[in-house]
């Protein structure tokens, strides 16, 4: 079994406008809403490619009931750990005249009670015994320290389990000292953390080597539409996905962990994962709003995703 654990989902809105104009009145095409936080998103990929999977997650109040139903439909088990305030919303608004990135209104979150955590932690502990994959990522609400991912992969460790960790800033840096089987920090994640500028897929290659000596046995640092530059025992991988149209890139990075997981779950090799696991992100790249590719599109992409090895460089 594959668990995912997230500690701030969120009910995430796309908002539709034909150009954003601030300050002034702008007129709402259309409205997407659905389930959103990484452990959310990785969860319903997982179960859309066949993987038995639960999903671990803060939720409280009318936004929390939504996330629950959301999960129901799509047949992925959910266990909920009851949280005193609402599960927040986040906002993204969509400009249809512009290739531009969404301009993104995100709430914090929680506060979340020191009982609420302790649940949280019996909950994963508890589920990270019966599973071979614990998958940890995102932002978390007020109420809860920066270590808090160091705690969860620890806990995770002494039950036998392989950790995942998918998140950025202080939280990646404290997380990864509990040495997670793997992580997944985006471009901009990994150069935050290493203090570093990649300007090429060489110096993306040692930022990955350098990642792997501090613990890490997989390292996979997602490029977007370019795909991804991964090194699991000094093997440096280049995987590039197929050219999609993209509508959204919201949970595609969640979608290519679902991926890379579920084909590491059956033995795959490191190459056939990241084939999955790219073909996974641009499936949900070709959705719109804030949904999750399907299976079939995932398929039908996974031939088409090119992987080399790269001779690793630490010069």
């Amino acid at each position: 079994m594959i668990t995912t654990v997230t500690l701030n989902p969120a009910v995430d809105k796309t908002v539709y406008v034909s150009k954003l104009t601030p300050h002034d009145t702008n007129r709402i095409l259309r409205v997407e809403t659905d389930a959103g936080g990484k452990g959310i998103n990785c969860a319903r990929m997982l179960k859309r490619l066949g993987a038995e999977t639960a999903a671990v997650a803060f939720l409280g109040g009318a936004a929390g009931d939504f996330i629950e139903t959301v999960l129901a439909r799509e047949g992925v088990p959910l266990h909920r750990i009851e949280t005193s305030r609402p599960t927040r919303n986040c906002i993204a608004i969509e400009e249809e005249q512009t290739d531009q990135p969404p301009t993104t209104l995100n709430e914090k979150g929680g506060p979340i009670d020191h009982s609420e955590l302790v649940a949280m932690f019996e909950k994963t502990k508890e589920l990270a015994r019966r599973s071979t994959y614990v998958v940890f990522g995102g932002s978390i609400p007020l109420g809860v320290n920066d270590d808090v991912y160091n705690v969860l992969v620890q806990i995770a460790s002494n039950a036998k389990a392989k950790s995942v960790l998918d998140a950025d800033g202080e939280l990646l840096a404290e997380g990864i000292k509990a040495k997670p089987f793997m992580v997944k920090p985006n471009l901009e994640e990994a150069e935050r953390l290493l203090n570093v500028t990649c300007r090429s897929k060489a110096d993306v290659a040692r930022a990955a080597l350098r990642l792997a000596e501090m613990g890490v046995e997989l390292v996979v640092i997602s490029l977007g539409k370019h795909g991804a530059i991964a090194c699991c025992q000094g093997v440096i991988y280049d995987a590039v996905p197929p050219d999609v149209q993209e509508r959204s890139t919201i949970g595609s990075g969640d979608s290519m962990v679902a991926g890379m997981v579920f084909a590491l779950e059956r033995g795959m090799s490191i190459e056939e994962a990241l084939r999955l696991g790219c073909a996974a992100g641009a499936a949900t790249a070709m959705s719109s709003g804030a949904d999750i590719g399907s299976r079939e599109d995932v398929d039908r992409l996974v031939n088409q995703v090119r992987v080399k090895r790269m001779e690793p460089s630490r010069g």
